[in-house]
């Protein structure tokens, strides 16, 4: 990773929870320096939860885009922010300021977007949620998904976070509970009304084909022992754990160790019975750096 890329990040704040905003900031950091910080949307809008505080906190300038169409259509805006977010990559792109682009959402509409920023040479990064379609994730370089590193954060945070959360989260549910006893018609009222709000919003669901979910491990495991290692090895079977990774890295932009649940791609691989792996001796005495090697057991 090259820590010098200058990169533009561009948001799509009707698309993407403020739930993610420290996951995009920190693992944007380990591409490059984001110079360009945009976040788009109609910010009037209630169903966006980004904040000012935000804005302010992350430096994001918030690119507001009215709906264009009556707000009795359905449909009323829901294309607005995404042409405006393409438009600006492009005179981005063409300015020759950045070197890379980190496109933020789940949306396919990108896809052909973060092909072209691809074709012109540009590093394309792409975060969204796991149901972000194929496409979209096969036209970035590297796509990180969002909503799996945070629920792999979560559990992570010490106990005693995980318990005030708790207790808030119950006493919340208690004040609800009295709430519908004493307000049964009003609540039921309030939810129809949420629901069909909820249903005027909603995206059509894409086909399963199109929405896969992370690529079973035994997958991975068998792809590097058929197809992989054989390429890499050498006549005693050890190859680069860094070459595999980058290998993988490319065959599938999405493909992360800390889905699975490991810091580190070593740690996966050592956890396995079926490879061993073991430091490659240092050429630099001077780095800190482990590399490792890997083969079949």
């Amino acid at each position: 990773m090259n820590q010098d890329k200058k990169i533009a990040l561009l948001i799509d704040a009707e698309n993407i929870s403020r739930n993610y905003r420290k996951t995009i900031m920190n693992e944007l950091a380990k591409y490059g320096t984001t110079t360009y910080r945009r976040i788009y949307g109609d910010f009037t809008s209630r169903t966006i939860s980004w904040t000012s505080e935000d804005m302010l906190k992350y430096s994001l300038t918030p690119i507001q885009q009215y709906s264009n169409t009556s707000h009795n259509n359905k449909y009323a805006g829901k294309n607005s922010s995404d042409i405006t977010l393409v438009i600006d990559a492009m005179d981005i792109l063409y300015s020759g300021n950045v070197e890379g682009f980190c496109i933020v959402s789940s949306d396919s509409d990108f896809t052909k977007l973060a092909s072209r920023l691809r074709e012109a040479g540009m590093l394309v990064i792409g975060m969204g949620e796991e149901k972000t379609p194929l496409a979209f994730r096969k036209s970035c370089q590297k796509f990180i998904l969002l909503d799996v590193l945070s629920k792999e954060n979560d559990k992570n945070q010490p106990n005693k976070k995980v318990e005030k959360k708790t207790d808030k989260t119950d006493k919340k549910v208690e004040k609800q509970d009295k709430k519908k006893t004493t307000k049964k018609s009003k609540s039921t009222t309030d939810e129809q009304q949420s629901v069909e709000l909820i249903e005027e919003k909603a995206e059509p669901i894409a086909d399963e084909s199109d929405t896969p979910t992370i690529m079973p491990l035994e997958s991975i495991a068998n792809l590097v022992k058929k197809e992989i290692l054989p390429e890499l090895a050498d006549e005693e079977g050890w190859a680069s754990l860094a070459d595999i990774g980058n290998w993988l890295y490319k065959l599938y932009s999405d493909f992360d160790s800390r889905n699975y649940g490991f810091s580190k791609l070593s740690a996966l691989f050592m956890s396995r019975e079926d490879f061993e792996v073991k430091p490659q001796p240092k050429t630099d005495v001077n780095s800190n750096v482990v590399y490792y090697l890997i083969r079949e057991k």
